[in-house]
C-alpha cells in the first residue's frame, strides 16, 4: 500500500528504523525555551526598572508592548521566506538575533534607548515559532503533530517557568544589567547548536528510508519521490480563506490571555498580593511548570484520540474550547480569591488547563496548510495572535491606571477568552484547496 494510503492501525503498528524527527523537535524545543527567557526576562525584572527609570504602569506597559509591534510586522515576512528558504538558515540566524538584541538591553540608560531595544528585539524574535511549524510540517505525519506541536509550545512555558527564578537571583546578586546579558548569552551559544544539528528530512545524513515514508504518509509522493507541493499560496492569499481567518480570530484571543499573563502576572503578583521579588519569582514558576506538563499531556491525547477515530474538526474544537473556557473560569477565581497562597492556586489551574487545549494550537498552521507551507499559515495566523499580545500590555498597563486596576484588566482576559472560544469551536480545520490561477 502507498504511503500516503496508510489506515489509522497500519499507523499505529508501524516501526520506522530511526526516529530523528523527535530530536529535530528536541531542538526546536530547547530554540523556543531560550525564546522566552529572552522574552519575558523585562515582566521579572518589571519592578526593579520602573524604579531605576522612574515609570509609570504606562509607559511600562509601553515598553513591554513595544516588543510585539515590530515583531507583528515582521511575522508574515519571516513566515513566506521560511517557505522558500527553510528553518535550518532562518532559525539560527534569527535565534544568534535575538540574543544579541538581548545583550543590547544591558546598555540602555532610559526610556527612549530601552523602547529602541525592544522593538529590535521583536524583530530578531519574529521567525521563531514559524520556523518550528515549519519543521513540524516537514517532518511529523499528520497523527504525530499534536505532540510535536505541544512539544515546541509547551517550552515557552518552560522557558517562563525558569525566568522568574533565574532573573530574579541575578537580579538580586548582581544587579538588572546583569540579567539581559546572562539570558542572552544562552540565545547566542545555542545559535550554533541549531546550525550544528539541524537537517531538513531529504538532507538528514543518517535518517532512513522507513522514517521518511513514515513521516510522508500522509502526503502525496511524485515519481521522483519527492512530496508533490503543488503551487504556494502567497501569504496575503491565504486572508481570502474563511478557515484562516476564523483561526486568526481565535488566536488573537488566545494570545490577549498569553500576553496579560506573561506581562503584568509578575507585578501584580508584588503590587496587588504583597509578595517580594524572591517569593514572586518562586511563585510565578507554578503556573508555567503546570502549563508546560499539561501542554504535553493534552499533545498526547489529542493524538491519541486522533488514532482512536475521532475526527480532526473533534479534537480542535474540543481542545481549544476546554481550553480558554477554563482558563477563563480559573482566571475569575484567581481576581476573586481572598489570599494570595488561593490566587496562585487558581493562575496555576488557569495556565494548566489553558495549556492543555493549547497543545492544539501549532498544529492548526499544519492541519490548514499544504504540504511544507506551514511556515506561511503560522506567520499570518501569529501575526494576527501577536496583535493581541501587542495590545495586552498597553490596555492592562492603562486599565491597571484607573479605578479598575488590576482585577478589571483580568476580567477583560476573561471575556476575551470566552470569546476566543468561539472562534475556534465553529472553525473547520481540513486542509485548504488553493484556488485557481
Amino acid at each position: 500500500m502507498e504511503p500516503n494510503k496508510l489506515t489509522d492501525l497500519q499507523r499505529r503498528t508501524l516501526k520506522p528504523e530511526s526516529n530523528y524527527r523527535w530530536v529535530m523537535m528536541f531542538l526546536c524545543m530547547g530554540a523556543i525555551a531560550v525564546n522566552y527567557i529572552d522574552r519575558v526576562n523585562i515582566a521579572i525584572a518589571a519592578p526593579t526598572l520602573m524604579k531605576v527609570f522612574n515609570l509609570s504602569t504606562t509607559e511600562m506597559g509601553i515598553l513591554m508592548s513595544a516588543f510585539f509591534w515590530s515583531y507583528v510586522l515582521c511575522m508574515m515576512p519571516a513566515g513566506a521566506l521560511l517557505n522558500r528558504v527553510g528553518a535550518k538558515i532562518v532559525m539560527g540566524g534569527t535565534c544568534l538575533a535575538w540574543g544579541l538584541s538581548t545583550m543590547l538591553t544591558s546598555l540602555v540608560s532610559g526610556y527612549n534607548s530601552f523602547f529602541a531595544v525592544r522593538v529590535l528585539l521583536g524583530i530578531s524574535e519574529a521567525p521563531a515559532y514559524p520556523s518550528c511549524a515549519r519543521v513540524v510540517s516537514v517532518w511529523i505525519p499528520r497523527h504525530e503533530r499534536t505532540t510535536a506541536s505541544a512539544m515546541f509550545d509547551c517550552a515557552a512555558r518552560i522557558g517562563s517557568a525558569f525566568t522568574p527564578p533565574i532573573v530574579a537571583w541575578v537580579l538580586i546578586t548582581w544587579g538588572w544589567r546583569a540579567s539581559f546579558v546572562i539570558t542572552g548569552g544562552f540565545a547566542v551559544l545555542y545559535a550554533f547548536v541549531w546550525w550544528a544539528f539541524y537537517h531538513e528530512p531529504d538532507d538528514h545524513p543518517k535518517v532512513t528510508q522507513s522514517e521518511l515514508d513514515y513521516i510522508r504518509q500522509d502526503e502525496v509522493i511524485g515519481k521522483d519521490g519527492k512530496v508533490e507541493t503543488g503551487r504556494i499560496i502567497p501569504i496575503l492569499e491565504l486572508f481570502t480563506y474563511p478557515k484562516v481567518l476564523l483561526l486568526c480570530a481565535g488566536s488573537f484571543c488566545y494570545n490577549y490571555f498569553w500576553g496579560v499573563f506573561t506581562t503584568w502576572i509578575p507585578a501584580y503578583l508584588v503590587v496587588s498580593k504583597g509578595l517580594d521579588l524572591k517569593a514572586m519569582g518562586i511563585a510565578a514558576m507554578y503556573p508555567y511548570a503546570a502549563g508546560a506538563s499539561m501542554e504535553l499531556v493534552g499533545g498526547y491525547l489529542s493524538d491519541k484520540a486522533q488514532l482512536k477515530g475521532f475526527s480532526l474538526n473533534a479534537v480542535r474544537r474540543t481542545g481549544m474550547g476546554l481550553g480558554l473556557l477554563g482558563g477563563a473560569f480559573f482566571m475569575y477565581l484567581a481576581v476573586t480569591a481572598n489570599s494570595a497562597g488561593m490566587t496562585i492556586l487558581f493562575l496555576t489551574l488557569a495556565m494548566g488547563i489553558y495549556s492543555f487545549g493549547a497543545a492544539n494550537t501549532w498544529s492548526m498552521p499544519n492541519d490548514i496548510a499544504p504540504y511544507g507551507q506551514g511556515g506561511g499559515v503560522a506567520g499570518v495566523m501569529n501575526t494576527t495572535g501577536q496583535m493581541a499580545t501587542l495590545a495586552a500590555p498597553l490596555v492592562t498597563g492603562y486599565v491597571i491606571s484607573t479605578s479598575w486596576g488590576y482585577d478589571g484588566a483580568l476580567y477583560i482576559v476573561c471575556v476575551v477568552a470566552v470569546i476566543g472560544s468561539v472562534f475556534y469551536i465553529v472553525n473547520d480545520y481540513s486542509r485548504l484547496i488553493p484556488k485557481e490561477k
